[in-house]
C-alpha cells in the first residue's frame, strides 16, 4: 500500500511523530478489507459460500480468480529472470556477479514469482530488504504483504520515498494484544509498539539500528497503473457464474428428487417402502397411472448463458482460453501469436512495472555490497534486465536462428537466445577462453611441423 504525506508533516523523519504511525496504521488498517477479499477469492473463497442458502441450493464455485492471475504468471516469469551487464553502458561482469551470488543464495527467483502472484491478486506488493543474520551479513528480500506494509511517499510530482512501516498485531501471552511497527528511513530502522490505536500512544522500543542500503529499503511493485488486481474488474461475473452452476446443480438435484404421483389409487400403509425398495407395485387398478412431477428447464439456454460468461471474463482479463477447442489446433504460428496478442501486451506491461522494481532491488544491493566493500558500486543502468516469455519452442529452429546470425549479432546476444544457457555473458566468456586454447594449441602444432619439416629437409640434404 502507498500513502502520500506533506513533507512538512515529518520534519525529522529519524523521529516520527507518534500520530503519524498512527494516522498510517489506521489507513492499512482500512483498505485491508479490499486486499482480504481479493485474497479469498484467489483461494477459492467466493461470496457465494457466505450468503444464506434457500432450501437445498448446492453452492458451487469455479475459480477463474486464480485462473486469471497463474496463466499470466507463468507466461512471463515461469522461467527465471536473467541479468546481463551491458558493455555499452560499462556494465562490469565482476560486480554482477557478486550480486548474482546474493540472489542464487537465496532463490531470488521464487520471491520473484511470489511478488508476481501477490501482484496480479491484489494490485500492490512491497518487497523488504534487509541485512542476513548471519556471521558474515549478506542482503536478502523478503515478501510483505500489502496489508500489513505501507510505502510512504511525499506529495511532490516525484513521489520521492520519505519512509515505510512494516507493522502487525500481535499478542503477549498474557492476552494482551498490541500494534508493533518498524520503521525504515534512508538510513535506519526503528522498531515501534503501542496497546492502544486511538490514543497514539506508540513509543521506541530500542535505538535506531543503520541498514547500509542508501534508501528507503522498501520496494513497491504495481501491478498497473490503478494499482488494481488481475480479476478485480471481473468479481461481478465470477459471481454470476458461480450463482450460475449453483442453480443448474441445485435444478439436476431437483430433477433427480422428481415426485411421484398415482392418478386412480392410493398406497396402503407400509407400501412406500416396499415400493422404494423393491421399485415395483402389484394390484393396481387398470385405469390407474403415475408420473414424476418433473421441472423443466433450457439446458441450450444454460450453457450459451455460461459461455458467454466465460468469453467476457477472458475478455476483460486479456487471458488466454487455454480450454477453447479452436486455440490449439491453430496450425500457423502467426496465428497462434495473434490469439496470444491480448495476454501478451498484459504480460509486457507486467514486465515493464516489474522492472522497475528489480532495478531498485539491484541499487539497493549494489550500494550494500559497496558500504560493505564487498564489490563495487552497481549502476542499474548497466545491467539488462531479461524476461523470457514461457512459450513452447521449436529447438532446431531457435539453433539455426542462432548460426545465421553468428556475423551479424555478438555473441552474449545470441547465447542468450539459446534456452539452456542460464549466464549468458559467462558463456561468452568461456567460449572465448576455448577460442584462444585452440587457437594457441594450433600456434603451436603448427610450430611444431614447420620444426620437423626443416629437420626433414636438412637431413636429406646431408644425405645427398
Amino acid at each position: 500500500m502507498i500513502l502520500y504525506l506533506d513533507r512538512r508533516e515529518v520534519p525529522d523523519l529519524e523521529e516520527l511523530p507518534a500520530e503519524v504511525i498512527a494516522w498510517c496504521v489506521r489507513k492499512g488498517e482500512q483498505a485491508a478489507g479490499r486486499y482480504h477479499r481479493l485474497d479469498r477469492y484467489y483461494r477459492g473463497d467466493h461470496d457465494i459460500f457466505h450468503r444464506r442458502r434457500e432450501g437445498d441450493e448446492i453452492p458451487v464455485a469455479v475459480n477463474y480468480a486464480k485462473y486469471v492471475v497463474d496463466v499470466p504468471l507463468g507466461y512471463y516469469l515461469g522461467q527465471e529472470v536473467k541479468y546481463d551487464p551491458n558493455p555499452a553502458a560499462g556494465g562490469r561482469g565482476e560486480s554482477l556477479r557478486r550480486l548474482m551470488n546474493c540472489y542464487w543464495q537465496q532463490h531470488i527467483s521464487r520471491l520473484d514469482r511470489a511478488i508476481g502472484r501477490t501482484m496480479g491478486v491484489m494490485g500492490d506488493c512491497l518487497e523488504l530488504c534487509y541485512a542476513s543474520g548471519e556471521e558474515d551479513p549478506m542482503p536478502r528480500s523478503a515478501l510483505v504483504d500489502p496489508r500489513n506494509g505501507i510505502l510512504v511517499c511525499d506529495t511532490s510530482v516525484e513521489h520521492k520515498k520519505l519512509f515505510a512501516l512494516v507493522w502487525d498485531r500481535r499478542e503477549r501471552p498474557t492476552g494482551e494484544r498490541y500494534y508493533a511497527v518498524c520503521c525504515y528511513t534512508d538510513r535506519s530502522c526503528r522498531c515501534y509498539e503501542s496497546g492502544d490505536l486511538e490514543r497514539a500512544l506508540f513509543h521506541p522500543t530500542g535505538p535506531a539500528v543503520p541498514h547500509y542500503f542508501g534508501a528507503v529499503p522498501v520496494i513497491c511493485y504495481e501491478n498497473n497503473d490503478c494499482r488494481q488486481g488481475d480479476f478485480e474488474q471481473i468479481l461481478s461475473l465470477i459471481d454470476a457464474y458461480d450463482e450460475l452452476l449453483s442453480s443448474r446443480l441445485t435444478d439436476k438435484k431437483k430433477f433427480v428428487d422428481a415426485l411421484l404421483v398415482f392418478y386412480g389409487m392410493t398406497l396402503a400403509p407400509g407400501e412406500e417402502e416396499k415400493l422404494h425398495r423393491e421399485r415395483f407395485i402389484d394390484g393396481a387398478p387398470l385405469d390407474a397411472r403415475a408420473e414424476y412431477i418433473q421441472k423443466t428447464f433450457d439446458e441450450v439456454g444454460v450453457q450459451v448463458l455460461a459461455d458467454a460468461l466465460v468469453r467476457e471474463m477472458h475478455k476483460m482479463t486479456l487471458t488466454v482460453d487455454l480450454s477453447d477447442e479452436h486455440f490449439a489446433g491453430t496450425a500457423s504460428g502467426q496465428a497462434l501469436k495473434l490469439k496470444l496478442l491480448a495476454m501478451d501486451q498484459l504480460a509486457r506491461g507486467k514486465m515493464g512495472q516489474m522492472e522497475r522494481g528489480l532495478r531498485e532491488r539491484m541499487a539497493l544491493y549494489g550500494h550494500w555490497l559497496a558500504v560493505k566493500g564487498a564489490a563495487e558500486k552497481i549502476c542499474p543502468e548497466e545491467v539488462d534486465v531479461v524476461f523470457t516469455l514461457n512459450l513452447p519452442i521449436n529447438e532446431r529452429e531457435r539453433v539455426e536462428l542462432v548460426r545465421d546470425l553468428k556475423d551479424m549479432v555478438d555473441e552474449q546476444t545470441l547465447l542468450s537466445q539459446l534456452w539452456f544457457i542460464k549466464d549468458p555473458a559467462e558463456a561468452a566468456n568461456n567460449l572465448r577462453r576455448e577460442r584462444e586454447k585452440k587457437g594457441t594449441a594450433g600456434a603451436a602444432r603448427e610450430i611444431e611441423k614447420n620444426r620437423r619439416d626443416k629437420g626433414t629437409g636438412g637431413a636429406e640434404e646431408e644425405a645427398e
